[in-house]
């Protein structure tokens, strides 16, 4: 019997590479990606580093969540839910 891997998951990575290239365009050319307690920046990234964290956490995701029809994988949404977290946060806190 052939096992088949979904391929839906993956779709849903695609607007978050979508995202990132509008990032690219949009965004300043460091990002800040992590707020102190005070309410500061405490971290900051360059605009390439920062803009691709979204969607490799996200095909990361999708490739867990994309297991056989038999299997469930509930971490791999965990974590593509986490990607579009990240997304927005870095989109929120950026322009």
């Amino acid at each position: 019997m052939e096992d088949k891997r979904s391929f839906w998951p993956f779709l849903l990575a695609v607007p978050l590479i979508a995202a990132a290239v509008a990032g690219w365009f949009v965004l300043p050319e460091e990002l800040v990606m992590q707020i102190g307690v005070d309410g500061r920046p405490s971290n900051i990234m360059p605009k390439l580093f920062g803009l691709l964290i979204p969607p490799a956490v996200g095909l990361v995701g999708a490739g867990i969540a994309s297991g056989t029809a038999k299997e469930k994988h509930p971490a791999g949404f965990i974590t593509l839910a986490v990607a579009f977290l990240i997304a927005g946060f870095t989109f929120f806190m950026n322009l």
